[in-house]
């Protein structure tokens, strides 16, 4: 359904890549120094889900407009509360004059802490900003959940699932057609009274619905720079739920706790009672403090105490 990646070393500014082969698009869960990513993968993107404003999760946004700002496709960015002024500051930040045939659009979502608040940037119009609809877009069927973090700043941990899916059984002893299509539909809406034509034939839905197999859905839960106490968890378990993937920052060690505190931030014993508590099958650690740039295999021995199906891309992490 997806595969995901990290742009950067583990080290270094995040920025989590979603590849969506079937929809062609790629997603961003931050948006940290880009340079890494080619122009094809830039052109791509088109959300980018922003945990908080600092420098290191979002600096990456200008180099991701740059290479869409001809393009006709909308650029939807979401983040905490404030985000939206703080784009509006980033766009009025540079000269537009050259610009007015662009069709290029910066869709901005706010979280208010009640409601998720719109505000459309259109390049033709010098990303002059308008107010638009409140509500979160469609994000093609996906569900996300969110949930406020502790880092002194409006920051916020995000979980995808995505749609229903199936698969088609290769001992259907019926050949493909348009049928499958439908018969998918009406197994998501749970409609399946009725008969499709197949083979020449009206069959019944409850019969030919064996030939379709429910896939069980991609769930990626997504929290850096928070501090992890047990009272964060907690309010983290209740808004996502059980989750299947998490990635989750882990920048200090359980010996370096009281930094961690003190920088509102995690330890590699933290994400990984995290990832107990969210019944997760796979936790993956990035965002690991400089200070302890070498050390990747202590984080990932700490956790693995805890939880043993925790991983780090130990390429990414070895490089400078």
């Amino acid at each position: 359904m997806f595969h995901c990646r990290l742009v950067n070393p583990v080290h270094h500014d995040p920025a989590l890549l979603l590849s969506l082969p079937q929809l062609a698009q790629r997603w961003l869960l931050d948006c940290g120094d880009l340079h890494a990513l080619s122009l094809h993968e830039l052109l791509q993107i088109d959300t980018v889900f922003v945990s908080h404003a600092h420098i290191d999760h979002w600096i990456g946004l200008d180099a991701l407009m740059r290479a869409q700002l001809f393009g006709d496709r909308p650029l939807r960015v979401l983040g905490p509360k404030g985000i939206l002024d703080m784009l509006a500051g980033r766009l009025a930040g540079y000269a537009w004059n050259l610009v007015s045939r662009s069709q290029f659009v910066v869709e901005g979502y706010e979280w208010t802490g009640t409601v998720w608040k719109s505000r459309h940037f259109p390049c033709s119009h010098r990303f002059v900003g308008r107010e638009a609809a409140s509500g979160l877009p469609a994000l093609e069927n996906w569900s996300l959940r969110w949930v406020e973090l502790e880092h002194g700043v409006p920051c916020l941990g995000y979980r995808l699932e995505s749609p229903i899916s199936f698969r088609f059984r290769e001992e259907c002893p019926y050949p493909p057609g348009p049928w499958i299509a439908t018969l998918k539909a009406r197994m998501v809406a749970g409609t399946l009274e009725g008969t499709l034509l197949v083979a020449g034939e009206e069959r019944p839905l409850s019969e030919l619905r064996q030939w379709v197999r429910a896939l069980p859905p991609e769930q990626l839960a997504y929290v850096t720079d928070t501090r992890l106490d047990p009272g964060t968890r907690a309010r983290i378990v209740e808004a996502f739920g059980p989750t299947r993937v998490l990635w989750c920052e882990a920048a200090f060690l359980e010996s370096q706790r009281a930094l961690a505190e003190s920088k509102l931030h995690s330890t590699a014993t933290e994400a990984a009672l995290l990832a107990c508590e969210l019944e997760c099958e796979r936790l993956q650690l990035f965002h690991l403090s400089r200070r302890t740039q070498g050390q990747a295999d202590q984080h990932l021995r700490e956790a693995r105490q805890i939880f043993q199906e925790t991983y780090i891309d130990q390429h990414l992490s070895e490089k400078r």
